[in-house]
């Protein structure tokens, strides 16, 4: 199960194993949650996911275009060899800033 905690004043969520369909919805209303609230700026921690479709794919997107709509960003963070490739191989890797560990990607807001 996804969940939300903060990095300093920065929303992380830290996804599970899989981002696929059937997550879609419980992920989605963490993210429109910290969307909506405040200026976005988010984490996604990916260390743990390991399957994701082309929903899941979809879901990021969307969330980072609100987010850049709305003056923030969602950074990712610490992404697998697999989530890597899976992000280059689809072109999301140019629409995402990568970190290593959330609390380079959190860092990075203050810059």
């Amino acid at each position: 199960m996804a969940t939300t905690y903060k990095q300093g004043c920065i929303d992380v969520i830290q996804l599970d194993e899989k981002l696929t369909i059937q997550e879609l919805p419980q992920v989605r209303a963490l993210l429109d949650s910290a969307i909506h609230e405040r200026l976005p700026q988010l984490v996604a921690d990916l260390r743990r996911v390991r399957v994701i479709d082309s929903a899941g794919l979809e879901l990021l997107f969307d969330a980072q275009q609100t987010c850049l709509q709305r003056g923030g960003s969602i950074r990712l963070a610490s992404a697998g060899v697999l989530m890597q490739e899976v992000l280059r191989i689809t072109g999301l890797n140019q629409e995402f800033s990568q970190y290593p560990d959330v609390v380079a990607a959190a860092g990075a807001f203050a810059v």
